[in-house]
């Protein structure tokens, strides 16, 4: 009986030994049925593509190809062909680090509910690419193509098929308006020509109003600047009705701008601020913009609205008093209480040009950075009628406009009316006054 237990005991044990021994070959199977590869194991001519769809998340979209790209529920949306065709690159030609043979267990890798199943139709043939779970260890993506193996690739698919529908829109696209001539109409009204050879004291202008007058470059082109930066990329619909435009104030904009560019063709923009109904505050406005008459309205921020529409010429016009050079100054005669100083510019005995008063050589730095300081707090035209505090008329190298006069008058304890060349032009803070005031009297007391 006792070597009868025994008998049950040692099979019992074999037993065991070979399931472990079965176990263990399985698994040295398994691991030889996993081997590297390099190999193309999909190849697809984006070109021959005709139609594509996948599902990721909650997200399914559809797309077929006519003359272009075009989605399935709506062949009116505005598809990027460019992005569509970044879609299909992974395809071209798929590597894979990886490949297990002879699959029998594709929920291990992800691939009984891929994360994002692609489906593609290109000639007589279609494929379905099941993209399954992320290997951290080896920072690959499984891919599954039906064949019966499941492939590693390097490249994830995934970071491409991780998109909306709004991520597939082509957007308007503004190209660079610098230098251009432009127009502004609606709540504002200029006109603006480029002009590299016009009328004006500063020689770096080179835009000007309607009337000829000088723009502040910089300021200009600042404003184109913030022109071509508008981020067109928040859509509210592709597709405008007539109803819409006015719901989103652009049947009858609140701002049309015309750009022509040096180079390139003229482009236009429309847009308007509106008090959605409802509305309990003005905090609320919303603003819209229509670029070239597209079919995209883009919600765009209030405040890049109310960045454009300062393109009044008192917006973009020089702040300083005096924009010439300072170098180009070779007298300057101040009347100061009635009396009147003349600086001069002259050459002293070792033939250097010096700044001279009353025949002695003098520092003029402290007036030129009083001077080139004047700046505008407000534009007016209304006739000073204040005492004159003190002018200045300075004697150019330009032939064109040999003199300036800078006449500046007290308003008030703060502020000092200005004028130049006997036009009224704006109002100066006076502590600027008082500093030019002061080193004029640093020279001639």
């Amino acid at each position: 009986m006792k070597r009868y237990k025994r008998v049950l005991i040692l099979l019992g044990v074999l037993v065991v030994v070979i399931a472990a021994a079965l176990a263990v070959s399985h698994i040295r199977e398994r691991k030889e049925a996993i081997r590297t590869s390099g190999e193309t194991f999909l190849a697809i001519a984006p070109d021959s593509v005709t139609a594509l769809d996948w599902t990721n998340g909650d997200t399914s979209l559809a797309f077929h190809r006519s003359d272009n790209w075009l989605w399935n529920d709506d062949e009116a949306f505005p598809v990027d062909q460019e992005k569509i065709a970044k879609l299909l690159a992974p395809f071209e030609e798929m590597a894979a680090a990886f490949v297990i043979d002879d699959v029998t267990d594709y929920g291990q890798y992800g691939l009984e509910e891929p994360e994002c199943t692609i489906h593609l139709t290109y000639g007589e043939a279609e494929t379905t690419v099941k993209l399954g779970s992320y290997s951290a260890l080896d920072e690959e993506r499984y891919v599954d193509i039906g064949d019966g193996k499941v492939y590693l690739v390097s490249d994830d698919p995934l970071d491409d098929y991780d998109v909306e529908l709004s991520d597939l829109i082509n957007h308007d696209k503004i190209p660079a308006l610098d230098p251009a001539s432009f127009t502004v109409s609606g709540a504002v009204e200029l006109s603006a020509t480029y002009n590299e050879v016009g009328d004006s004291y500063c020689a770096s202008d080179v835009y000007f109003a309607q009337d000829g007058l000088p723009l502040d470059t910089g300021r200009v082109e600042d404003w184109l600047g913030k022109l071509e930066a508008l981020s067109l990329t928040d859509y509210v619909t592709y597709n405008v009705t007539n109803e819409e435009l006015d719901e989103y104030g652009l049947a009858e904009p609140d701002l049309t701008v015309t750009v022509t560019p040096k180079e390139g063709a003229s482009v236009t923009f429309e847009l308007s601020e509106v008090i959605p109904e409802g509305a309990e505050s003005e905090d609320e406005t919303k603003a819209y913009i229509r670029f070239n008459g597209s079919q995209i309205i883009y919600s765009i921020a209030p405040g890049d609205y109310t960045v454009i529409s300062q393109a009044a010429y008192d917006d973009l016009r020089h702040r300083e008093l005096f924009t010439p050079e300072f170098e180009s100054v070779t007298a300057i005669d101040v009347t100061l209480e009635g009396a009147v100083y003349p600086f001069v510019l002259a050459e002293n005995e070792e033939g250097d040009n010096v700044w001279t008063y009353s025949g002695a050589e003098i520092e003029i730095s402290g007036v030129r950075s009083a001077l080139t300081a004047l700046t505008a707090s407000s534009f007016t035209d209304e006739e000073p009628t204040g005492q004159e505090e003190i002018s200045l008329t300075l004697h150019l190298t330009d032939e064109e406009h040999p003199e300036l006069t800078i006449a500046l008058y007290r308003l008030d304890g703060s502020l000092c009316s200005a004028s130049v060349n006997g036009q009224p032009v704006c109002t100066v803070s006076r502590s600027l006054v008082v500093d030019l005031i002061e080193a004029v009297n640093a020279i001639v007391l």
